[in-house]
């Protein structure tokens, strides 16, 4: 059966982590509207109120005060970051130029997450940092910083946005150059808060500054969960679906240009174009998709909705080859695996060469008694809509993670499927 409609989908989770904890940096009021209300982003929240920043409902919004340079001198502040890496490691920009001592922990799955991948540069900025053999719970002292030029080694935008949010208070100019394209949220706020970060290509250049929030925010609709529905609708028959509001900054968009490539029908009108991209898209079965080769350079911008489109490629005719994603391995479960199992589970043909995930298609799917996510959000909703295709209904095991990312998940699938 088809998928039509239009919905809205969540404000974007990646702007809303940075909505709440990059005010922790700036002066002033701001009314956020449409922000998130998934559990990650609830982390961050928490987070702020922990550290002294104020939020309070108002009208249809929350209305933040900035902390500017009112910080408490804390000892031994403990900060649970739950399931979110976004969190700990924004958190962790921000706390290393700041006097005191903080721990950011979380649950099980944070717990295996890497994270000596933002405190080595942060060391390197002059905060004292130490882990558990390079994993959580961090613990931070903060100090006076020096600017670096700092190169990472993996195409991380929690990496450099940490860097640069360190760099806000640090000395001088900090420059980050990245090996690939990364989500470019953390400059385009720090330069609506009347921050000044300039980029040319691959390089950034950060000079320090204290930031200065604007009146009012509306977030625009993720991608990252509006991609559960757009791109189901490429490959089920007769469907047609709309995203409205959404963010459609090129470093977002990469899978509505693979959808494309496939075969499937896109369109996109821009209603916005500051201080992010957004508007309204709607992707549309044009036929039976083709495999296609996502490369290496792509993959940054689309690492967080692999699981669904891998879901797409076994639909579609040939093979279809994701270059380079070996970062899955490092999401709340090695999700590189999780995939290969799960929809193998179903009867896909996927497999894993090195640090390459492949599938070949079409697959007609088998129907197993039940499938396990491993509490991987993205990975429960790429489960649900492969059942939901295939008309079946069996448990999937951590189905409840979903609400890390997408609250009202099921009462958008129910508004869009056609019984």
């Amino acid at each position: 059966m088809p998928f039509i409609g239009s919905f809205v989908p969540p404000g974007d989770k990646s702007v809303s982590h940075r909505l709440v904890l990059m005010s922790l940096l700036a002066q002033g009021e701001m009314l956020i509207t449409g922000l998130s209300g998934c559990e990650d982003v609830n982390s961050s929240l928490n987070a702020f109120r922990a550290l002294g920043g104020q939020a309070r409902p108002e009208g249809s919004g929350l209305k933040i005060k900035g902390l500017d340079s009112q910080w408490s001198n804390f000892d031994g502040l403990e900060i649970d970051c739950r399931n979110s890496g976004t969190t700990m490691r924004l958190l962790a920009g921000i706390l290393a130029g700041v006097p005191g001592r903080y721990i950011l922990d979380g649950d099980d799955q944070l717990r295996r997450r890497p994270m000596e991948r933002v405190a080595e540069p942060l060391r390197l900025m002059g905060a004292r940092v130490s882990s558990q053999s390079g994993r959580p719970p961090l613990t931070i002292e903060g100090r006076p910083l020096s600017g670096i030029d700092y190169s990472p080694a993996e195409a991380s935008a929690q990496v450099k946005g940490a860097v640069l949010l360190a760099g806000l208070s640090a000395k001088g100019q900090t420059r980050v150059t990245e090996s690939k394209a990364t989500r470019t949220h953390t400059e385009n706020l720090i330069n609506h808060f009347h921050g000044h970060v300039v980029t040319e290509g691959l390089k950034l250049t950060l000079s320090p500054g204290r930031l200065r929030l604007p009146p009012a925010f509306d977030t625009p609709g993720d991608p990252s969960s509006a991609a559960f529905f757009l791109v189901p609708a490429a490959f089920t028959p007769g469907s047609r679906v709309t995203a409205l509001n959404m963010l459609l900054s090129p470093t977002r968009t990469g899978f509505l240009k693979i959808l494309d490539r496939m075969g499937a029908r896109v369109t996109m009108t821009m209603t916005s174009d500051s201080p992010e991209p957004t508007g309204d898209v709607t992707v549309e079965y044009g036929g039976p998709l083709t495999g296609t080769v996502v490369t290496a350079d792509e993959v940054p911008s689309v690492i967080d909705e692999i699981p669904i489109l891998a879901l797409a490629s076994t639909q579609a005719e040939g093979q279809t080859v994701y270059r380079q994603v070996d970062e899955l391995r490092f999401k709340e479960t090695d999700r590189l695996m999780s995939i290969r199992h799960q929809l193998g589970a179903l009867g896909a043909r996927v497999w894993i060469e090195g640090n390459d995930l492949f599938t070949e298609g079409p697959t007609s799917f088998i129907i197993p008694k039940e499938l396990d996510s491993g509490r991987d959000h993205r990975l429960a909703m790429t489960l649900s809509m492969a059942l939901y295709a295939a008309e079946a209904h069996i448990p999937i095991i951590g189905a409840e993670s979903i609400g890390i990312s997408y609250p009202n998940f099921e009462e958008h699938l129910n508004s869009l499927w056609q019984k």
